[in-house]
């Protein structure tokens, strides 16, 4: 009898929805939160890799550092998972890295254009599958918990996650804002409604890198 295979690389949606007595619409919503990484597997795709640097406020420049053929797995940013699950693929030209890091499409053709995402193409790696499942157990985050903060606790005062909700959503259906300056007005609008007004400043923060991305795909788009 051949073994029974325990462990695999990374899962597709079938077989999360299966595992987890979910639908598909339930992962992309778990996804969009910010409570699950979704990933795509690739073959020798050209990637540019390399750090964000801030020359401004709000303004980011990439710096290269190393341009190479990947093959292995992938993570997404949580509106490019949203966008392949609800429409059934998606054009992507940047993935998620660590925190002051980017990876990015790279080809020496300006109109070699995007990677597009199909649907059943996405997956769950087999860690990240482990560390969701082990908050799930653990039960949904207690909001009123102070969060550690160097060596004291500090109680979270706006919401991230529903904010990269909201930006996602309202992307889906109001389309995207002519400038960054009217998407940080727009999420200000929706903090108000919460009786929330962060300084404008940390909003246009968290907007940039995602103009900025978003600025550099329109650029690689055929004139």
């Amino acid at each position: 009898m051949a073994p029974r295979i325990l462990r695999k690389p990374c899962y597709g949606l079938a077989e999360l929805c299966q595992r987890w007595s979910v639908t598909e619409l339930d992962i992309a919503n778990f996804a969009i939160a910010g409570e699950l990484t979704l990933s795509v597997v690739v073959v020798r795709l050209p990637l540019e890799e390399g750090s964000v640097e801030e020359v401004d406020d709000g303004h980011f420049i990439d710096i290269p550092e190393r341009q190479h053929w990947f093959t292995g797995t992938l993570d997404l940013w949580p509106h490019d998972v949203w966008q392949a699950m609800t429409a059934g693929s998606h054009d992507v030209t940047s993935f998620r890295a660590e925190h002051g890091r980017y990876r990015s499409l790279w080809s020496r053709d300006a109109e070699a254009g995007a990677f597009t995402v199909p649907r059943d193409r996405l997956v769950v790696r087999h860690a990240e599958l482990e560390r969701f499942e082990a908050a799930q157990e653990a039960g949904p985050p207690d909001r009123t918990v102070a969060v550690r903060v160097g060596s004291r606790g500090a109680l979270p005062k706006y919401d991230w996650d529903e904010f990269w909700c909201e930006v996602a959503v309202s992307m889906q259906i109001d389309g995207m804002p002519a400038s960054q300056a009217a998407m940080v007005r727009r999420m200000e609008d929706w903090f108000a409604t919460r009786d929330q007004h962060p300084d404008r400043s940390t909003v246009k923060k968290k907007i940039a890198l995602l103009w900025r991305r978003h600025q550099e795909a329109l650029a690689r788009l055929p004139a």
